[in-house]
């Protein structure tokens, strides 16, 4: 039985991820690209500037930064350290290319969906939001509410694969990688893992979203920082094979990459799949899961949480999945362990360079991203599963609720200890994302022009009204002179300054 659905689950996700997911992803960001001037890159500057953001705010539950830092939790995910290798070692060394482009062309998607999350939310009487991504599918004409309920359903299930099963497999297979480096027992130690994510888990996501947020907005700026800083130490240590590296990216991206090292070679074809594919899990442009978060912001318009949702991917794929692929190349891990994937790729190249400490390394990474992505998939699966049987179906709102929280504990000590069905887990994820992504890119294609008139709105008008940009300099200008004084002012400021003046 367990073939037959393993089986299943690949050729669902064959069809998913074939030509025709790829044109509609592309097609969708190049779209929005063009009508919109390519204000992505244009315009990053300011989507600097937004996260620094300080004016007032409108209506919204909680602080923009914390939903902004909630959502990079899950953007910032294993995605970036597992998926990012999976990439390498299943599409070569040219899928990182794929992958940049896919970020690029996802900022744009990014920042539309997350707009109309703000344009279609609804706040109650109480001040409370309702909100997310079904809201905006359902205006669609005629069949924008059947869109809206397949959308609703496949997100809460999606949610236990790239949310949940998957997070706390690869969490479990660094740990067994470290627990064979000190001779440990593998079975305990992904036993152990699995009850330590769900105790800690639990203890959070019965709290909400402003719990969710809170938790964010103190993990995620260190988990960042953390793995930036000694992924670029080990681009310095292997730095003599940093030219012949981003040399192999761009040359493998366009033509095949014959048998090396025990490996049966790429083709460009598997670059590009890969390289979005897994750029999709983890910048999640397109699929609509950020939407049921920032939908929830506190914002003063909906182009600002655009502008949120640039930055985002952003860091999450230019920067963080850079720093994981570019150091599975230049190590050569990627060729001279062709038996590892995942996790372990990503584990063998940090050990090559950081030896013992390695594991110690990785394994805060490891934990720090998959906790934070379990954190928000429970709220991204929980506004779904409230659309589907609350909303849709009208059944009792509070039962509904605690039912979804328990059953998103669950799966998360089974899933630690299977090591055997990594793939499984990988592939299942994929299915469901691609599933999630075709009602959502329908929509945001239809609301384009008004997601583009909304996002131009708030950068040709609204930002100078504000004052935040002054019409006699650049805002290019001005928001990279605040950004580095805002760095290099947080770099020798103490900590507890720093959180006094955020929570200020």
């Amino acid at each position: 039985m367990q073939n037959v659905i393993i089986d299943l689950i690949n050729y669902i996700d064959g069809i998913v991820w074939g030509l025709p997911m790829i044109i509609l992803l592309v097609s969708t960001g190049v779209t929005l690209s063009i009508l919109g001037g390519f204000y992505q890159i244009r315009k990053f500057p300011l989507a600097v500037k937004t996260i620094m953001w300080k004016g007032k705010r409108g209506a919204g539950e909680v602080h923009p930064f914390k939903i902004w830092a909630m959502v990079m939790g899950a953007t910032v995910g294993v995605g970036n350290i597992a998926g990012a290798s999976t990439a390498v070692h299943l599409g070569g060394p040219g899928a990182v290319f794929w992958m940049w482009i896919c970020a690029i062309l996802g900022m744009a998607t990014k920042s539309a969906e997350v707009t109309l999350s703000l344009w279609s939310r609804k706040v109650l009487p109480d001040g409370r939001i309702e909100g997310g991504t079904p809201y905006y599918i359902k205006r669609i004409p005629i069949i924008g509410p059947a869109l809206a309920i397949l959308f609703s359903l496949f997100a809460w299930i999606a949610a236990f694969g790239i949310g949940n099963m998957v997070q706390a497999n690869n969490v479990a297979l660094g740990a067994e990688y470290v627990a064979k480096a000190l001779g440990w027992p593998v079975f305990e130690t992904r036993l152990a893992t699995g009850i330590i994510i769900t105790i800690a888990t639990a203890l959070v996501v019965l709290g909400g979203i402003r719990r969710i947020a809170e938790v964010a907005n103190y993990m995620v700026p260190f988990m960042a920082a953390w793995y930036i800083i000694f992924g670029l130490g080990l681009w310095i240590i292997y730095g003599y094979n940093f030219g012949d590296t981003i040399a192999k990216i761009f040359t493998y991206a366009f033509t095949p990459m014959a048998a090396a090292g025990g490996l049966a070679g790429w083709s460009v074809y598997n670059a590009i799949r890969y390289g979005f594919a897994r750029g999709l899990f983890s910048n999640e442009a397109g699929l609509g899961s950020a939407p049921n978060a920032y939908a929830f912001a506190e914002s003063d318009h909906p182009g600002r949480q655009g502008f949120y949702g640039i930055f985002e991917v952003f860091m999450d794929t230019i920067v963080i999945c850079t720093i994981t692929t570019v150091a599975d190349i230049i190590t050569k891990a990627y060729i001279e362990r062709p038996d590892l994937s995942g996790a372990a790729l990503a584990m063998e190249a940090f050990f090559r360079g950081y030896g013992i400490w390695a594991p110690i390394i990785m394994g805060i990474a490891l934990g720090l991203f998959a906790y934070t992505t379990i954190l928000t998939w429970e709220w991204y699966g929980e506004v779904n599963w409230r659309y589907f049987w609350v909303v849709t179906l009208k059944l009792p709102e509070k039962p509904m609720l605690w039912i979804w929280r328990v059953l998103w504990i669950i799966p998360l000590i089974p899933a630690a200890v299977a090591g055997s069905l990594f793939e499984t887990f990988w592939t299942f994820s994929d299915m469901t994302n691609g599933l999630m992504a075709i009602p959502n890119l329908i929509a945001v294609v239809y609301f384009a022009p008004v997601a583009l008139k909304l996002i131009k709105d708030f950068y040709s008008r609204h930002v100078y009204e504000t004052g935040e940009v002054s019409g006699g300099a650049a805002p290019a200008t001005e928001a990279v002179k605040e950004f580095v004084k805002d760095f290099i002012r947080a770099m020798y400021t103490p900590t507890y300054k720093l959180i006094t003046e955020k929570r200020a």
